[in-house]
């Protein structure tokens, strides 16, 4: 199009009146306008006006369109997101736990062997923890997490895994869970702790006191519906403890979860059976918590503040033997919370340090070596807790616990062979069938990876705020491997160590998942792996930790007609062994070489040694020896037949069911009047 200067130098529209000023000049619709050049060149038509120009048309750029094209309609995931994100993950939950009573009656455990529960666990019972975990990953993807959702999802996670045991399994499994409650039962029927060289245990009753006191409060005569449900409920509260502890180190909303789900899948360390030792957790990660949490002197933000600024933006970083004496002379800064609420929490944490002291051996020393630490570096304000924690522990030790003052002392100052406690923790249990040792390298492999997933999750940590105290934190329960703690010291080491690898190996998936949005998927199927992999190698021993309700009630049958004062043993550990009697009866044995009677070297020899008057065998004995030891099967059932034909002994029960449930009584030593009355089944 063309246009024409209107300007009154000598344009169409000469003569015409001009327009008063301040108002607009209406144009003619006929006329054009010019597009008229600026500079020396302004006038050089013919007749003093601009040369008619023409207007360049708008070329679009390559591979686009002059006009946007219509929206790409949404997937279908995206146009109910908000459907899927609110009910996912409650149904998936709800699934998982309709699994569970399939699972009880799918899984066959007369089919138990070297390769443990993973082996005859049905179809079910995988299917429920696939969906506790798919509940779990479903509410943390979505794009706001409910943390009461992902509360619950964790605890059918921990039902579905560490509590698929009590799930499947009528009675509690492990042991010494039910020496223990044969502790509670000697606690509740002396009104007090027992005389002393009965059990070294009883020098730490705390535990035993708190539950005798719960069982005859609540007018109970035994404890084993606590003991088969208290692994799952134990490990609920760790998790919490680890989820509050997660929220003081990492911050966000996702992290937290994690590292509490990293924890469980972690924990194959088999310590939350009934005992003093799974209290003792539950108070560390209190103690814990509070000096990270509300104790804590350093106000950060947690979520990725670097710890050492640089002044301005290419500054070069101050030296950090410059960093380090900048740091011990700033003074700490104060908690945030009001003088009352800061003086209760201290309150709560001097009075968990001084519960776990009369409770377990090894736990207050662990609990004071990380505060020792934290109060060495200033990160939490109320360094006296240490004080209060040493002169608790000396106190103990000089007024309760005489016997074993000297024990105590040679676990504070770390004093032992090293080298023994782990020959008898590590490779005296690398030992068993192929099953069993594929569970027990495992086992290694997985300890190995804790550490080496803390250790990277260390590097992140330090790299995002230059901070190594945490895996200080972890270490620390390391320099109770120096002494000879026993078979377990290894074991338990790792457990206090565990909650502080897992929040930094949440840390390190965090930034992983930040760097790289691929991996998750990958994390999910790694997740699936890591459960999958818990069931088999904690599960893995439980061909010889089974334990049925018939078990107990044939040694309740035993301690009713067994006269006090004789002589009672079991050929092995397994079952429910002392879970009552046990100062009527004590613990049998007594000589070298002879703990487990039936698998020692000589069983006829040791029988003869110890000379018991009652013999009790089960049938996770039987188990044991095969899978563990290598004895044929049968085997549990030639010895008792091997002392029957002696005629030292005879058959006083025997289960029609399974025949290595048997009684054996020596020939002469009474019964008391109603013992066929007294008789299981």
């Amino acid at each position: 199009m063309t246009t024409q200067d209107t300007r009154s130098g000598g344009s169409a529209n000469d003569g015409a009146p001009a327009a008063p000023a301040g108002t607009a000049r209406r144009a003619d619709p006929e006329a054009t306008q010019v597009l008229r050049p600026v500079g020396p060149v302004a006038a050089d038509g013919p007749d003093g006006t601009d040369p008619p120009t023409t207007a360049l048309p708008v070329v679009p750029r390559p591979g686009t369109s002059a006009e946007p094209g219509p929206p790409a309609e949404p997937s279908w995931l995206e146009r109910n997101r908000v459907v899927i994100d609110r009910w996912l993950a409650p149904a998936l939950a709800v699934l998982a736990l309709a699994m569970l009573p399939l699972a009880v009656v799918t899984t066959d455990l007369a089919e138990l062997d070297g390769w443990g529960l993973a082996k005859v666990l049905g179809l079910p019972g995988w299917l429920a923890l696939l969906f506790a975990i798919g509940s779990c990953l479903s509410e943390l993807y979505a794009r706001r997490p409910r943390i009461p959702m992902l509360g619950f999802a964790t605890g059918v996670l921990i039902l579905c895994s560490t509590g698929m045991p009590s799930v499947v399994q009528p009675a509690a499994r492990f042991g010494t869970a039910w020496t223990i409650a044969g502790f509670v039962d000697a606690v509740a029927v002396a009104n007090g702790v027992p005389p002393q060289g009965l059990d070294a245990r009883f020098s730490w009753p705390a535990f035993f006191a708190q539950w005798a006191w719960f069982r005859q409060a609540g007018g109970a005569d035994q404890l084993d519906e606590v003991l088969r449900w208290f692994p799952p409920a134990v490990v609920t509260v760790w998790a919490i403890g680890i989820y509050a502890l997660a929220r003081s180190m990492l911050g966000g909303t996702r992290a937290p979860w994690a590292a509490a789900w990293l924890f469980v899948g972690l924990n194959w360390i088999e310590q939350d059976y009934f005992s003093p030792q799974a209290t003792g957790i539950c108070l560390l990660l209190t103690v814990l918590t509070f000096a990270l949490g509300p104790l804590a002197t350093r106000r950060t933000d947690p979520s990725g503040v670097p710890g050492w600024p640089a002044p301005h933006r290419g500054a070069r970083r101050l030296p950090l033997l410059h960093r380090w004496l900048v740091s011990g002379m700033t003074p700490p800064n104060r908690p945030t919370l009001p003088p009352r609420q800061l003086l209760l929490v201290y309150f709560c944490a001097a009075l968990c340090i001084l519960a776990v002291i009369p409770a377990h051996q090894l736990t207050p020393f662990a609990i004071l070596g990380q505060l020792f630490l934290l109060a060495v570096v200033g990160r939490y304000r109320g360094r006296g807790l240490v004080l209060v924690g040493m002169v608790g522990v000396i106190l103990f030790i000089l007024i309760a616990a005489r016997p074993i003052w000297t024990n105590q002392i040679t676990l504070f100052i770390g004093a032992g062979d090293t080298g023994a406690a782990l020959q008898e923790g590590v490779a005296d249990r690398l030992t068993g069938d192929t099953g069993q040792l594929v569970g027990k390298y495992g086992r290694v492999l997985v300890a190995g990876f804790s550490y080496l997933l803390g250790m990277v999750g260390a590097w992140v940590y330090w790299r995002r705020r230059r901070d190594l105290v945490p895996i200080g934190l972890a270490l620390v329960p390391m320099g109770f491997a120096a002494q000879g703690y026993g078979s377990e010291g290894f074991l338990r080491i790792l457990l206090f160590g565990l909650p502080i690898l897992t929040i930094l190996g949440a840390d390190f998936l965090r930034w992983t998942v930040r760097k790289r949005a691929w991996m998750r998927p990958v994390l999910a199927v790694g997740m699936v792996a890591l459960f999958g992999t818990l069931v088999l190698i904690r599960g893995g021993n439980d061909s010889y930790q089974v334990v049925y309700p018939e078990d107990a009630a044939m040694y309740r049958s035993v301690v009713a007609t067994t006269p006090p004062g004789q002589n009672v043993i079991p050929v092995s550990d397994p079952g429910p062994f002392a879970i009552e009697g046990l100062t009527l009866f004590g613990r049998g044995g007594g000589v070298p070489g002879c703990g487990r009677i039936g698998v020692s070297d000589d069983p006829i020899g040791c029988t003869a040694a110890v000379s018991p008057d009652v013999i009790v065998n089960f049938g996770s004995i039987e188990a044991q020896g095969v899978y563990l030891y290598g004895k044929p099967h049968g085997w549990s059932l030639d010895y008792a037949n091997t002392l029957v034909q002696q005629g030292g002994y005879y058959f006083w029960y025997q289960s029609p069911d399974d025949p290595y449930d048997y009684v054996l009584r020596k020939v002469g030593v009474p019964v008391l009047p109603d013992g066929s009355a007294g008789r299981p089944g």
